[in-house]
């Protein structure tokens, strides 16, 4: 491959210091392209200048950029910890795996604005009066938690009047304030609890409440006593997922497994629970990194990963990361203000072996399982290649009016929602769904980046007609509802899928999954709700 590298920028290569810090490849218009941290600036810049060719990283970042731009530190630890700083703030283009898109969430129990009643409340800032707890740096751990305490505490606080009490009175999370004989002293002392059970941490809230249940037999209050121990109970079962600062909680009994794959293409981060083992994120490699690249790159992910979220206290994975254990150590230790330094290792005996083995079955099923997915599309295709990634396009509108637009992508027959993109159509007068397709794919695409393996348009053979010469490299199909038939190049007649088999099915939730995210976006506008 010919890359034409800016000589000015050759240039400025060459005159870097010999010290840690970090570089700024910049374009034309002096917008950052991307950040990268070093041992020594001028060694590693100039590795992407011998790389070029066979990294494909290397050129990208050379072919756009004029300069690099760079700050010294004293020590790499430093380089680190600014590096991470300044991609949070700038989101460079090429710096895709260390963007954080996620805000902080906090819990917070305020006074209602009507009555001074205390609520629990799920919220992205500290603005407002109250008590807080937090940040949560994953959306979905702090969903849970809320959930959780307003279900077992009943807390959900209506605005409805209702003699006899609200559907989610019933149901048992509604507090009763929908009620004329709202009890309000028995809400405030199960809200104090609540705040009590996120102020100690799982182990020690659950003492409290033993402790009390005692107390409560002894004085005979049997009836409190039965309550207290259903909330036992309750926290029994639900694993606490609190980020508290208090120690013993969860940041000590979780862990970090990364498992890379045995041709070194794949690397898996899961998160092990309560004896429960999930799969977070999963990232993909060019084959034909050599060693040192591929070390790179692997370090790379490992770092993007913890920008974004806190660490475990253990760290356990099969990647030999050598005299830079230490160096991330202390990294992740600083970057978090944590008490203690997350222990990194390799484990090859005991219990977190044991562990690390549970995660390299799940690793090779994982594998098993989207090896067959690629195989089969690319069989029902005839494609010379097994897709991994799929981008789904959908037209919504009412009569043409509120005319959107929709991508949904799937990866590994997965839905990957920080790929998901939704579109006003802009350039279309009334109801004309190819010329609205033929825009939002020419969008998506519109700098040659980021396209699939496989483009799936909701629809049939005109549809597939409207966009198909857009990118001449990509793959388009079509799936028309009618008998569920698939449409490409290979398949210009069309071959009904068998829905039976995975990737049918696969193929279908896609298209289905992005015709929901078009019409949920559709109907937003129509209610005048501002998206953006």
């Amino acid at each position: 491959m010919d890359i034409t590298v800016d000589q000015g920028l050759l240039e400025q290569i060459k005159k870097l210091p010999r010290a840690p810090g970090v570089y700024l490849f910049k374009d034309l218009n002096s917008q950052i392209l991307y950040i990268g941290k070093a041992k020594d600036l001028r060694n590693r810049v100039n590795q992407y200048v011998q790389r070029l060719g066979v990294d494909v990283k290397a050129n990208a970042i050379l072919a756009a950029a004029v300069t690099v731009d760079c700050v010294e530190t004293l020590t790499e630890l430093e380089a680190l910890l600014l590096e991470a700083q300044l991609v949070q703030s700038h989101q460079p283009r090429f710096n895709v795996l260390l963007k954080d898109g996620q805000p902080f969430l906090w819990l917070t129990i305020a006074p209602r604005v009507s009555d001074a009643l205390p609520v629990l409340e799920l919220v992205r800032s500290k603005k407002k009066r109250g008590v807080f707890f937090g940040p949560f740096l994953e959306k979905g751990h702090a969903r849970s938690v809320y959930d959780f305490l307003i279900r077992t505490f009943r807390l959900k606080m209506c605005n409805k009047k209702v003699a006899g009490g609200c559907l989610y009175f019933h149901l048992g999370s509604c507090a009763g304030a929908c009620k004329p004989d709202f009890d309000a002293t028995g809400y405030r002392e199960r809200i104090a609890l609540a705040q009590l059970s996120l102020q100690k941490g799982r182990q020690a809230f659950l003492q409290y409440l033993l402790d009390e249940i005692a107390a409560t037999n002894k004085t005979m209050h049997f009836e409190r006593s039965r309550e207290l121990h259903q909330y036992y109970q309750s926290f029994e079962r639900v694993f606490d997922a609190l980020d508290t600062k208090t120690p013993g909680t969860a940041l000590y009994v979780k862990k970090d497994i990364w498992v890379l794959s045995d041709d070194g293409q794949e690397l898996f981060f899961f998160e092990e629970r309560d004896g429960v083992l999930k799969k977070r994120q999963h990232f993909y490699f060019y084959p034909q990194l050599d060693a040192q690249v591929h070390l790179e790159a692997i370090q790379e992910y490992f770092l993007s990963v913890y920008r974004q979220r806190r660490p475990a206290h253990v760290i356990m994975t099969s990647i030999d990361f050598g005299e830079d254990v230490n160096l991330f150590q202390q990294f992740l230790q600083s970057l978090h203000n944590l008490e203690l330094a997350p222990n990194i290792q390799q484990p090859h005996k005991g219990h977190y072996a044991h562990i690390m083995k549970l995660a390299k079955v799940q690793v090779e099923q994982d594998r098993k399982k989207r090896q067959s997915l690629g195989l089969m599309l690319k069989k029902l295709f005839l494609l010379p290649y097994e897709p991994r990634t799929i981008d789904c396009f959908d037209i919504s509108h009412k009569q043409g009016t509120f005319m959107v637009g929709a991508c949904v992508r799937f990866t590994d027959g997965q839905p990957e929602p920080n790929k998901f993109r939704r579109f006003k159509i802009k350039t279309v007068i009334g109801q004309n769904d190819y010329a609205s397709l033929r825009e939002i794919v020419g969008r998506r695409y519109r700098d040659g980046l980021d396209i699939p393996d496989l483009i799936l348009i909701d629809g049939g053979k005109g549809q597939l007609h409207a966009v198909d010469d857009l990118f001449p490299g990509a793959e388009f199909a079509a799936l028309a509802k009618r008998e569920e038939t698939v449409f490409a190049k290979r398949i210009p007649e069309g071959k009904k899928l068998d829905l039976q088999t995975f990737s049918g099915q696969v193929l279908v939730a896609l298209r289905d999954y992005t015709h929901h995210f078009a019409i949920t976006y559709h109907r937003l506008l129509a209610a005048d709700i501002n998206f953006d």
